[in-house]
Formats: C-alpha cells, structure tokens, sequence
C-alpha cells in the first residue's frame, strides 16, 4: 500500500509540473505578444487612436520655430507671436522659408549653398497643405540673407555671425497637449528673458530677468540662474498666471502627419 501511495505522489507531482511548464510557457509567449503590442507607435486618447510618430514630428515643428524665431540677429525675432492670432495661410512667406531654413544653415565666412528640396520638403512637413511653398530670396536681416537661384534651384548664403550664448530671448515651455477633432493643441508658456550679473571669468550668468515681451515695459520678475542653467520650471510656478499663453494647433492631414495650422494668444 505504502509503494502504492508512493506511485500515485510521484505521478502527481509530474503531472503537476507538466501543467506548470504548459502554463509557463503561455505566459511567455502572452507575455511577449502583449509586449509586441505595447511597443506599438498607435495609442488611444479619448477613445481615439493616433500613431505617437505624430508627436515626434510635432516636437520637431516646435524645435523649428522656437530656434529660428528666437535669435537676435534676426528681424524675425518672436515673429509667431505678434499678432493675437496667426493662421497658417497667413504666415509671412518670407517668415515661412526663413523657418524652413534655418536649421540647415551651417556658420560660414564664404558662400554656401542650400539645396532647394531641402527647405522645400522642410516647409511642406511644417505647413502642410495650410500654406503653399514658393521659392524666392529671404530678407531677415543682414546675418540672415539667403538669395534663391532657380536656375540652380538652390539658396546661397553666408553666415557670419553664430548665436552668443545667454544673448536676451524668448523662452517657450510647453504646459499641456490637447487632443482634439482632427487636430493636437500644444498649450505655451513665452516669456523673454535677460540674462544679467554675467561672471567675467566664465561668462556664466547668474541672475535671469522675466518679461512678457522684448520690449521690457512689462517686468514679470527675476529668478536665480544656477550652474549656467535657466529653470523655465522655476519661472512658470513662480510667475505662471503673470505670462503670456499661447495655445500651437497642428491639424490632422493623413497617417501621422499633422501640420502647423495656427498659433493664437488665450491669456
């Protein structure tokens, strides 16, 4: 009896382990289906699904206007935010190859060429259908002078003078992406910032004074500068109701492609 009981616990026990293994290998392979899924690019906000590729090229339109439209050798300077409201199909042309552009500019005594397919396709991923490409010569300045060859199909430029570190400008911080109908709403905070108690030695600055425009008739504030770094975190919980808001809409054209549609001043 007792190598009876013996036969019965040890065929238990393998049937046991059988049906550990069988489980154990469904969850690894549910394990690596449900991973599979979840490094998909789609996601779902608000019962609709949008491909998180479209954030990349909105992050990428973003970076595009916050570099070119925030350098003081350029008559451009703080250009998206003038007006209280500015649809694309209204952007300065001059203003829109300008954007298109500027990140490829490479600082340079001699003449260079910029290939026109370039600012092109930049132009079209920034404005989409809302704003029509066409080519001519772009004025912003006399750093900022791109003469356009059709011949050629090219831009030529030179580029004297580099960006000076902790020059006076704008500083933009995002509070909160939207998702709406067919459109991405990216809220902003802008304010304009200059740097002052600038160390001889290092060149470090250690105090920032905030305004609410390169003017400077409206002073907001001041905030340490610590390690060379400007905390745009500090500057909206200290003085978030006293700056200037701005809600960034980009529309819905197909896939994850969504373009630049308006810019418009809420606070």
């Amino acid at each position: 009896m007792e190598t009876v009981n013996k036969k019965g616990f040890i065929i238990t026990i393998i049937i046991l382990l059988v049906i550990i293994l069988v489980l154990g290998g469904y969850i690894a392979v549910e394990k690596f289906i449900l991973n599979k899924e979840e490094n998909s690019t789609i996601t779902v906000i608000n019962d609709t699904e949008i491909d998180l590729n479209s954030f990349y090229q909105i992050a990428d339109t973003l970076n595009k206007f916050d570099s070119a439209f925030n350098d003081i050798n350029s008559t451009y300077l703080g250009y998206p935010y003038v007006a209280r409201k500015l649809m694309a199909e209204k952007f300065d042309l001059g203003a829109a190859l300008y954007v298109s552009a500027y990140g490829e500019l490479q600082p340079t005594s001699e003449a260079k060429t910029l290939p026109e397919i370039i600012v092109k396709n930049n132009f079209e991923k920034i404005f989409g259908k809302n704003l029509k490409y066409k080519a001519k010569s772009i004025n912003a300045g006399d750093t900022y002078k791109l003469t356009y060859a059709k011949d050629k199909a090219n831009y030529s430029y030179t580029l004297n003078s580099p960006k000076v570190p902790y020059s006076a400008g704008y500083v933009v911080k995002n509070i909160k992406t939207k998702l709406a109908e067919e459109k991405i709403i990216v809220t902003r905070k802008v304010f304009y910032v200059e740097y002052e108690n600038i160390d001889e030695a290092t060149g470090v600055p250690t105090i920032a004074t905030i305004y609410k425009n390169p003017d400077k008739n409206s002073k907001i504030g001041q905030v340490s500068v610590r390690k060379g770094i400007l905390s745009g975190n500090e500057v909206v919980a200290k003085y978030g109701s006293k700056l200037n808001t701005y809600d960034m809409v980009f529309k819905h054209n197909k896939d994850d492609d969504y373009s630049f549609y308006l810019i418009e001043k809420t606070k």
